[in-house]
């Protein structure tokens, strides 16, 4: 080895250097082997430079190598390989990076806090990405760098790839509530993470879906349709088996129960038949003010009760009832088909909202749904009378084409749903005018809106937060199974809302890669990878080798 140290040491240091390079792909062997690889290195030149084994003998005098020129080989070779590696590393830092973290803002790298969790999982979470509906925005490559550093983390996290739209049996398997978005599954528990990615979002979603079962509740004991199937045709059983469906547990919770556990995330109330009382309001008011997220359906038929509720929140349900407007020529159209009660139609699906966007972006922003009658609602203000909570209104969805009809409480409450019946619209109507039945509800200081004292108040006013979402019409009804929007609203409105607590703090960091574009001029490249290189690179190597004969 003595005898040929300049070939020895250059291949030592081509070893390193590939090895640096390959440096991921080699701890898929084994985590030592490529460190085990570069100390094999240093071994190796540490013993050639030293005077260990050196034969000192007259015979082997001639065999020796000029030192002068042994030393520029050596300085050659080093020089010439840093340039190597300064360049790959302009040209890719971000790959070459990825095992010493060279960026400036560590996206090469977990915090302490995702690695405690992912080391700590013992179960397998796969992730599925649900691409765009426009594929342009390449929106699951966007999120490949952060997904590898989890995977390369703990081999618990199985990153399944990029759904595929056409494969109608794996999308009934995942049946994701919509575009642009993650789909988590471990065992029989699965979470969603839709629009931008970040480390603090992956992370919270994995400790929630590997610790916590999302549970739906729906209030019952006021005349509610029921969650298990009947005949009398107002059943919440369809819109269970979907929510089942997507991994979530189902439960009802009467009333006489009094306040919802705190553990409690999601409740469903309203479209009841009976009028709630004050006992309803303040279990409403305490589960808001412990940060729950409250969907309230409306019965346009029945008067709901809840009038102090939605003062506090700002609302209004209008003593209005909206129906079809047969004087336009969709309504004459639909007025043909002789309905018992002429639909009401919605559209104007909010695409600025997580929950109607979905809907705009499938059907798009106009698309019809035809309702069995509507409540309009009136946004009051953004603050309540004390001044304590603050509320972010934001309109979903619209009625277009509607008759109003006023009609006075009493009235409301004896008309016969089980039979068939026409109202008469107010004469002289705007026919042009929007109405709003729709709405949703980000609420600041929402412990304020409790009734009983919150014994571990939220005392930071960033998480004091709930939110509350009105539809102003029943989900059920004659039109519902014939209308897709009908049938998903709900479950997307409770994807939307079962958003994952933030359990771990982590700050925000941009994963997007830095690294210089070789894309955007390929052919400028070619020239100096096909040709420059490699004839530097050869010519180099017949310097070296004159000089070695000369010696």
């Amino acid at each position: 080895m003595k005898k040929h140290k300049l070939e020895f040491s250059i291949a030592t240091l081509f070893l390193i250097f590939v090895t640096c390079l390959m440096w991921e792909n080699l701890v898929l062997i084994n985590k030592y082997f490529p460190i085990g690889l570069v100390l094999l290195g240093a071994i190796i030149l540490a013993y050639l430079v030293s005077p260990l084994g050196n034969n000192n003998s007259k015979e082997n005098t001639s065999e020796k190598y000029a030192p002068k020129y042994f030393a520029q080989a050596i300085i050659s070779s080093l020089i010439g390989m840093c340039l190597i590696i300064g360049l790959a590393v302009v040209l890719n830092k971000n790959n070459f990076s990825k095992t010493f973290d060279l960026t400036s803002n560590k996206i090469n790298s977990l915090t302490p806090e995702s690695v405690k969790v992912l080391t700590s999982l013992s179960k397998p979470v796969e992730i599925i990405c649900v691409p765009s509906s426009n594929l342009s925005e390449n929106y699951c490559d966007s999120n490949i760098d952060l997904l590898s550093l989890y995977m390369k983390t703990s081999p618990q996290i199985i990153n399944v790839g990029q759904l595929s739209l056409t494969d109608k049996a794996m999308v009934q398997k995942i049946q994701p509530s919509g575009f642009s978005r993650l789909v988590l599954m471990s065992g029989n528990n699965k979470s969603e993470i839709d629009g931008v990615i970040t480390e603090s979002r992956l992370t919270n979603a994995i400790i929630n879906l590997v610790k916590f079962k999302k549970v739906v509740y729906f209030l019952s004991g006021s005349g509610e349709p029921s969650v298990n199937p009947d005949n009398s045709g107002r059943s919440y059983s369809d819109i269970v088996s979907v929510l089942q469906a997507k991994s979530y547990d189902v439960k009802e919770w009467n009333i006489k129960q009094g306040n919802l556990p705190q553990e409690a995330k999601v409740l469903i109330a309203g479209d009841n038949n009976l009028v709630y009382g004050e006992e309803v309001q303040n279990i409403l008011r305490n589960f808001i003010g412990f940060g729950g997220s409250l969907i309230l359906l409306v019965n346009p038929y029945r008067e709901q009760g809840l009038e102090k509720l939605y003062a506090e929140l700002n609302l209004k349900l209008d003593p209005i009832l909206l129906t079809l407007n047969t004087s336009t020529p969709i309504g004459q159209q639909l007025v043909k088909q002789n309905f018992s009660r002429p639909p009401v139609l919605a559209s104007n699906f909010n695409p600025d909202s997580p929950i109607t966007k979905v809907f705009a972006d499938v059907y798009g922003a106009q698309a019809i749904m035809p309702l069995d009658g509507g409540r309009p609602i009136s946004i009051l203000a953004n603050e309540n009378s004390t001044g304590k909570v603050l509320i972010n209104a934001t309109n979903l969805l619209s009625a277009y084409s509607a008759a109003p009809i006023t009609i006075a409480p009493e009235v409301r409450n004896k008309i016969d749903l089980m039979a068939p019946f026409r109202l008469s619209p107010d004469v002289n109507f705007d026919a042009n005018k929007i109405w709003t039945i729709g709405v949703s509800l980000d609420i600041s200081g929402a412990s304020n809106l409790a009734v009983e004292k919150i014994l571990n108040k939220e005392t930071d006013p960033v998480k004091d937060k709930a939110q509350v979402v009105v539809f102003g019409f029943s989900i059920l009804g004659p039109y519902a199974r014939d209308n897709p929007i009908s049938e998903n609203l709900l479950p997307i409105t409770v994807a939307h809302l079962y958003q994952d607590q933030e359990l771990v703090s982590i700050p925000p960091r941009d994963f997007t890669p830095k690294q210089f574009n070789m894309s955007l001029y390929p052919g400028r490249w070619l020239p100096f990878f096909a040709g420059i290189l490699p004839v530097f690179t050869a010519i180099s190597g017949l310097f070296i080798w004159f000089k070695r004969r000369s010696a």
